[in-house]
């Protein structure tokens, strides 16, 4: 596994636009209409930024798996440049990707993950993502593992995930449900594991 630098950037967008291109929370987001996948994308292309400057990105070492993890204490400075980015990339994100109606949904599944987090510093693994034709090969377990073991100074990791078929593998990994969410749109599972 290594940490990711932005010249891998589009490697990682399209792993994790071929991961989650058919899963029903994206799907559920994203507005409808023709280039829904380039809005798919493009929405990866945003958790990736948001994860590359809230946290750290890291890419497998057969470069078919990657994984975002943010932390609620990164150091990383940012410029005004970095914070005009980020206001063009939600601004991106609300009318071209989202599209109106579904920012509605959008804030209601935000201040449910938000209603979960801990008090203490934390780990949130935000996004995994393994190429379609890899995945069931271990490669996903194995990246989680790395990425929470390359942390010292956390006592919690935390995720959230609508795919009921993920929650074994979580289980597997050590990973509690802590808090099921059925009120929104798409049922979401709260997971976290001491680490």
């Amino acid at each position: 596994m290594k940490k990711v630098s932005p010249e891998y950037f589009e490697l990682v967008t399209d792993i994790l636009t071929n991961s989650f291109q058919k899963n029903k929370s994206i799907i559920n987001v994203t507005r409808n209409g023709k280039n829904k996948l380039k809005r798919i994308r493009n929405l990866m292309k945003f958790f990736l930024i948001n994860a590359y400057y809230n946290g750290d990105v890291f890419l497998s070492d057969n470069n078919k798996a990657c994984l975002l993890m943010l932390t609620n204490k990164k150091e990383k400075k940012k410029t005004l440049k970095i914070n005009l980015l980020f206001l063009f990339w939600k601004l991106n994100l609300f009318f071209n990707i989202l599209g109106i109606k579904n920012v509605r949904n959008v804030l209601q599944r935000e201040k449910a993950i938000n209603k979960n987090h801990p008090n203490e510093d934390f780990l949130h693994l935000y996004y995994v993502g393994v190429y379609n034709d890899y995945q069931g090969n271990g490669i996903g377990s194995k990246i989680i593992k790395e990425a929470i073991n390359y942390y010292h100074n956390y006592n919690i990791v935390y995720l959230e995930t609508s795919d009921e078929r993920n929650l074994n593998l979580y289980k597997k990994l050590g990973f509690d449900i802590v808090n099921v969410h059925k009120e929104l749109e798409i049922t979401l599972y709260i997971l976290k594991k001491k680490i």
